[in-house]
């Protein structure tokens, strides 16, 4: 998992950020001997790093005090590499450069740059900087006693602060969606889906007009996508995404400005069209990834391109659980470092089904093993409820009976706490609990198709298909039938 700042700051960086380093670093250090630049190379080749290592190497002095210059000498080249790659930067930098010419009491000089800065903080909607900006541009304009110009300026600042409230209204909607939807994920019932209808009911979801600006119409679609992704609305999903996708395109500061929103709003549509089963939809789209890589603002945000690997391949497990594994498991270290849990697992998951698709029954247990046995997790009750009940077929697999019996009882517990168990759950749980007097008595096939004809009805019911959302425990059991 997450090793530590310097670690994954370094391994981070592109191959241009690594030679722009070593340029950089040369001109910060004094002396001959750039033992900064040989720390970062070391560091930059180690797959695992701890202080010890570093101790018993011959350039390092004071691990702390040298960890730490080097982390900040890294930020300095970064902002002095980036400071004119996209308008934000150079806005921050436009800051430093009026801060300075305003100190000086060269007030016309600044209010030019003002100006210019302001133009791009309107172009991308950067609410915050421009009102910033146009406070700047006030205290300039009195300064040089343009009191008649700051009295309009100040009308500026009133619209402003009402589209930036706006904005945090939105936000504030969307948020609590997301959060439902991570906590709940699959909705089992009635009561799950009332804390969404209570932030649909806000009128300026609905009404496209209170949507001030594009920022603030991305987050009013996305409090309706993610409403229907929770309510299992597969067509809504479809709709809302291609929303969010097109309005992302038609707005490319909206990608600069949020790159990972753009990536997580493909996987969505894929994760859709897969519902659908529109096999051949996904696999476009799974090629259409490669182009969204080499979008600019996605090439440089490491937590995008980490994003783009998972995600990449949650949907191509899907598609096809015959790919090579072990490539994949070869790209994970690289981007672990910048991925949350909930998508980090969700790979881990996917490859366990592709392992037990493939009857390698021990590899799958591996990766099921690796979320269970993190404690810490306990977002997305019903995806630990699914990995829980994937433990008990991998072992069933394996024919660990007195694993099995033990694992039923553990499984069921765990689910009666959560108090949202699915029917489907329950039959299963009661199926393996008791497989092995089933097995002694010759009873095991007969039983097994009572469990299929109880299955089939489930999968007709409202909610209860939805268990079937992440495996298809009917065909199994089928199978083993």
């Amino acid at each position: 998992m997450k090793q530590e700042p310097l670690f994954d700051l370094v391994n981070s960086l592109t191959m241009s950020e690594k030679r722009f380093f070593k340029i950089f670093s040369k001109r910060h250090i004094i002396g001959e001997k750039n033992e900064y630049s040989l720390l970062f190379d070391y560091i930059d080749k180690e797959t695992d790093l701890s202080n010890e290592k570093l101790l018993n190497q011959p350039f390092v002095k004071n691990v702390s005090a040298e960890k730490n210059y080097l982390y900040r000498l890294i930020l300095k080249s970064l902002n002095s590499f980036h400071c004119q790659n996209s308008d934000i930067r150079k806005i921050y930098d436009n800051l430093i450069s009026i801060d300075i010419l305003f100190k000086k009491g060269l007030y016309s000089q600044a209010l030019e740059i003002v100006y210019k800065a302001h133009k791009l903080a309107k172009k991308n909607e950067l609410l915050r900087q421009e009102l910033l900006l146009t406070e700047i541009k006030e205290e300039l304009l009195l300064k040089d006693q343009q009191y008649l110009q700051t009295l309009e300026i100040f009308k500026e600042d009133d619209q402003l602060i009402h589209l930036i409230k706006n904005l945090l209204s939105m936000r504030e909607l969307t948020t609590k969606g997301y959060h439902e939807n991570l906590s709940k994920g699959v909705i089992r019932n009635d009561e799950d889906l009332l804390p969404f209808a209570e932030i649909l009911k806000n009128e300026i979801v609905s009404d496209e007009s209170k949507a001030l600006t594009a920022r603030a119409r991305l987050h009013q679609i996305s409090v309706q996508l993610t409403y229907n992704m929770v309510a299992g609305n597969n067509e809504q999903v479809l709709e809302f995404v291609n929303q969010i996708i097109k309005h992302y395109d038609s707005h490319p500061h909206l990608i600069d400005y949020t790159p990972i929103g753009y990536v997580s709003s493909n996987f969505i549509k894929g994760s859709a069209l897969l519902a659908s089963n529109k096999m051949k939809e996904v696999k476009m789209l799974i090629k259409k990834y490669s182009k969204i890589e080499e979008i600019d603002s996605v090439q440089k945000s490491q937590k995008a391109l980490s994003s783009l690997f998972f995600y990449k391949n949650i949907l191509l497990l899907q598609v096809d659980q015959s790919v090579d594994l072990e490539e994949m498991e070869k790209g994970i270290p690289k981007h672990e470092p910048f991925i949350g849990k909930p998508q980090l697992y969700d790979l881990y998951f996917h490859m366990s089904l592709s392992f037990f698709a493939q009857e390698d029954f021990k590899k799958a247990l591996k990766w099921s093993n690796e979320i269970l046995n993190d404690l810490q997790f306990k977002s997305r009750e019903d995806f630990l409820n699914t990995i829980k009940l994937m433990n008990l077929l991998i072992h069933f697999e394996l024919g660990n009976d007195f694993t099995l019996e033990y694992l039923s009882k553990s499984t069921n517990n765990f689910l009666k706490r959560k108090s949202r168990l699915f029917k489907v759950e329950k039959l299963l749980i009661k199926f393996f609990s008791r497989y092995e007097s089933y097995a002694a008595n010759g009873h095991s096939k007969a039983e097994l198709e009572k469990l299929a004809e109880k299955l089939t009805l489930c999968k007709e019911d409202k909610y209860e298909r939805k268990a079937f959302h992440y495996f298809d425990y009917l065909k199994w059991v089928k199978q083993k039938i």
